[in-house]
């Protein structure tokens, strides 16, 4: 009955957008057509009954969605372009680009409302109560942190704040890939649980500023971009960590506490993930074979290389071949 109400949420949303649904399921990718609009919002639903609906999309008129349930959902959103309205049981709260908002509703009424002059891209993640609470029982030590106890008596409770960097990345990378993409609704749930592992110790359990030890300015934080620019220009020859300190005029120590706040990582971890992220793009589109792939992102050792895959991917490069040219 929970798992039905849930997506059934998500469902009143699509119908009210008026999407072209040839065959509604677990994953669709549904344009927008006219009299509505053009672009396309995508929904993937994993293994665990995750929602993930990436959205991007034009109005050619205002428009006013209503959804109502009796059921009770979790929603972690990320509003990346654009800016609309929604207004839960009687409560306006706006939508703005580059606001991240983690949302507890129960027994609510909804209505999205937006503006046609403005273009729209979002990414929303909704978590079933039952498995909220799961993820909380296993991280809350000690911490008496659920839905109910959250969300009270309302039907309705919000956290806000602006996207974390660390968090931008994380969306990025889930925007690049592609529909038919091998392994892509692993890959999408993964990157999800990165960014609700983000967001629940940010907003539920406040380690955010611990872990910040040291604060960086604009100037700082724009010299650590340089810096990943850098490495992503260079994965075939890699300048050492004092020699990429000093290209940007950065100190080493502020260097790697940048990298921690801005990618969620350490430098080298940046381009071990970055080089990895290539060879997979580069295996997928039959690009390149293992040795070259190995090659092009700055392995010299292949079995090393096929270590590192397996490790972030979980499978062998030449496995990952075969099962790409299953598909084809």
């Amino acid at each position: 009955m929970e798992s039905t109400r849930f997506h059934d949420i998500f469902d009143q949303y699509f119908h009210g957008m008026r999407l072209s649904r040839a065959l509604p399921g677990r994953t669709e990718r549904m344009p927008l057509s006219e009299p509505v609009g053009d672009g396309v919002i995508r929904r993937l639903v994993t293994r665990s009954s995750m929602e993930i609906v990436l959205s991007d999309f034009r109005l050619l008129k205002d428009r006013t969605i209503q959804v109502a349930s009796g059921g009770a959902m979790v929603e972690l959103s990320f509003c990346l372009q654009g800016k609309g309205e929604v207004s839960v049981s009687g409560e306006r709260h706006e939508l703005a680009a580059g606001s991240c908002a983690l949302q507890f509703m129960q027994g609510f009424r909804a209505s999205f409302e937006y503006d046609k002059r403005d273009p729209v891209r979002s990414l929303a993640i909704g978590i079933p109560v039952s498995l909220f609470n799961d993820f909380m029982a296993d991280e809350s030590e000690g911490r008496s942190v659920n839905f109910a106890g959250l969300i009270g008596g309302g039907a309705f409770r919000k956290f806000q704040k602006p996207i974390d960097p660390r968090a931008s990345y994380i969306i990025s990378q889930m925007l690049e890939r592609t529909d038919r993409a091998p392994a892509r609704k692993l890959y999408m749930e993964s990157k999800a649980l990165e960014l609700l592992s983000i967001y629940f110790e940010t907003f539920l359990f406040d380690r955010e500023q611990q872990t910040r030890k040291a604060r960086l300015s604009k100037s700082d934080l724009d010299k650590v971009r340089q810096a990943g620019e850098i490495l992503l220009g260079r994965m075939d020859c890699p300048p050492s960590l004092l020699e990429l300190s000093r290209m940007v005029r950065l100190n080493d120590f502020k260097l790697k506490i940048g990298f921690k706040e801005m990618y969620g990582t350490t430098v080298f971890g940046y381009l071990r993930d970055n080089r990895l992220e290539q060879a997979m793009t580069l295996l997928q589109n039959g690009a390149a074979n293992v040795s070259r792939a190995a090659s092009i992102v700055g392995y010299a050792n292949v079995s090393h290389f096929s270590e590192s895959f397996r490790g972030k991917f979980g499978i062998n490069p030449s496995e990952f071949i075969r099962r790409r040219a299953e598909l084809d």
